[in-house]
């Protein structure tokens, strides 16, 4: 490559205007394609960054579900837990109020409970 460049610049009198902006644009396109080069590459450096960056990013989001996956089911048995005892509580309160309401055995009475 450097030797064509050497030779257009050589013959560079020769071509006049036209061939000078024909080696500009012969160079412009050369740089421009090694830019690209290490564009792609600074691309494909920051896909794979941005990847393993996803990959912690879900490893952390999927514990963090876990973790309140395993909160739920224990709030979850205590809610069951506190429901049972508030119905034996309940059970109790009317056991105790058809005692003060009925303090006899039902065959005491005449006319039977109401």
């Amino acid at each position: 490559m450097d030797a064509v460049l050497t030779t257009l610049i050589g013959a560079l009198p020769q071509l006049g205007a036209g061939g000078g902006v024909i080696v500009f644009f012969w160079l412009l396109i050369r740089w421009t394609g090694q830019d690209r080069t290490d564009y792609r590459a600074q691309l494909a450096e920051q896909a794979t960054r941005h990847a393993d960056e996803l990959k912690r990013l879900n490893g952390d989001h999927d514990a963090e579900l876990a973790e309140l996956r395993a909160e739920i089911k224990r709030l979850r048995a205590e809610v069951d837990e506190l429901n049972e005892k508030l119905d034996q509580e309940r059970a109790q309160r009317r056991a105790a109020e058809d005692q003060m309401r009925y303090p006899y055995p039902p065959d005491q009475y005449r006319g039977g409970l109401r």
